[in-house]
């Protein structure tokens, strides 16, 4: 049975179906008739006011304009366990209904904190090095224990990091938040699945985006101001010069919100992109959490809160796991070089190596290389 809709509320997904992310269009109308009841009563007797729409919208209202159309998509919502907010309802985001062009309806798996005291954006490549995801994890565990909400896009890297350090914080409520260049419904990437549930189960996913549309490239920079429209500020790890990820932290400014960075080695292509915005006054070099914590009074570390440390004995290894660990110790490896190294077959070696990763010990890195979390594990060899 589908939760209980206003008439406004179904002429609002009327025009959000028709209109899908084009919110301008949609408050437009909204400007112009008064109400969306009104506007979907002037459709249906054809209103030269929707004469100027493109005929794909056309189409797509026509399509949803038909009897009994909204009433089923709010009966799949329902059974997909999808929620809706838009602006001026009581769960749409304060920090969101604040930027220029907000979505026109915002669809959501979870549950989203409207007006959290402080919300930080973490963003960065796909591509992160060892060093990129050990400091995303860090800040995100150390933001979410605070009582800060963690902001990201879900994507592999920096997004997929974030996420998962904002989820090893203890006793918060809801403390992280992925904005998805899909529908809500739609796990995009299929690697970060089971991501995706543990997001759903603490926090939310959310999306402008229609359920059951698909990630496409275009739908990416259009996701992004979203990502910054929720945070008081925007953490840049490591990004390349060009990126989506400059995309995002340009929205930030352009929002009136702050941009972080967290500087990194000179010549590094992946510290190009912090580094430049640090060097233009783009962004505020932040070297710990504590810079950001100094920035918002209102947050302060819960040390009981942090994850513990996990000290592993090498000794109570199996001696397969053992040989990997003493390996990595050094630095991070790749598959191949891991293979080369130990006398193990491959079945034997992806085996140890993923029980290695769900014990906390290793960090898969892009590339299939591997590392030792050094964030949450220290080794002792006696």
């Amino acid at each position: 049975m589908a939760r209980e809709t206003t008439a406004e509320e179904r002429a609002r997904l009327w025009l959000n179906y028709g209109t899908e992310y084009r919110a301008k269009t949609a408050q437009r109308m909204l400007d112009h008739f008064g109400s969306l009841i009104a506007a979907k009563a002037a459709f249906s007797v054809g209103d030269e006011a929707f004469s100027a729409l493109p005929e794909s919208v056309i189409a797509r209202l026509n399509e949803a304009n038909q009897a009994g159309f909204i009433e089923r998509m709010l009966e799949q919502m329902e059974k997909k366990h999808i929620r809706f907010t838009y602006p001026g309802d009581e769960r749409y985001p304060k920090l969101l209904a604040e930027i220029p062009n907000p979505p026109s309806v915002l669809y959501y798996i979870g549950t989203i904190e409207p007006d959290p005291e402080l919300s930080i954006a973490v963003i960065g490549t796909r591509h992160p090095t060892k060093y990129g995801v050990e400091v995303t994890k860090r800040f995100s565990c150390e933001l979410a224990s605070a009582g800060a909400l963690v902001v990201s896009g879900m994507a592999e890297g920096i997004d997929a990091c974030a996420a998962r350090g904002a989820l090893d914080a203890k006793n918060t409520v809801c403390p992280t938040l992925a904005v998805l260049g899909c529908g809500v419904d739609v796990v995009y990437p299929q690697s970060n699945e089971r991501l995706y549930y543990e997001i759903i189960e603490r926090g939310a996913v959310v999306s402008e985006f229609l359920p059951g549309v698909p990630p496409l490239g275009k739908h990416f920079p259009i996701r992004n101001r979203v990502i910054s429209g929720l945070a008081h500020g925007t953490l840049v790890v490591e990004a390349a010069e060009r990126s989506g990820t400059s995309i995002t932290a340009g929205y930030a400014h352009d929002q009136g919100r702050d941009v972080f960075a967290v500087a990194g080695r000179i010549g590094d292509e992946m510290s190009a992109g912090p580094n430049g915005m640090i060097a233009r006054g783009e962004a505020k070099a932040v070297f710990s959490p504590e810079d950001i914590f100094a920035e918002y009074s209102c947050l302060h570390v819960a040390a009981e809160t942090l994850p513990p440390l996990n000290i592993v004995l090498l000794s109570s290894l199996p001696e397969d796991q053992r040989a990997i660990c003493r390996l990595l110790k050094s630095g991070e490896m790749s598959f191949d070089e891991i293979c080369d190294a130990l006398p193990l077959s491959i079945g034997t070696l992806n085996a140890s190596l993923t029980e290695l990763q769900f014990s906390g010990i290793l960090l898969a890195l892009p590339g299939r290389r591997y590392g030792i979390d050094t964030n949450r594990t220290r080794l002792k060899d006696i």
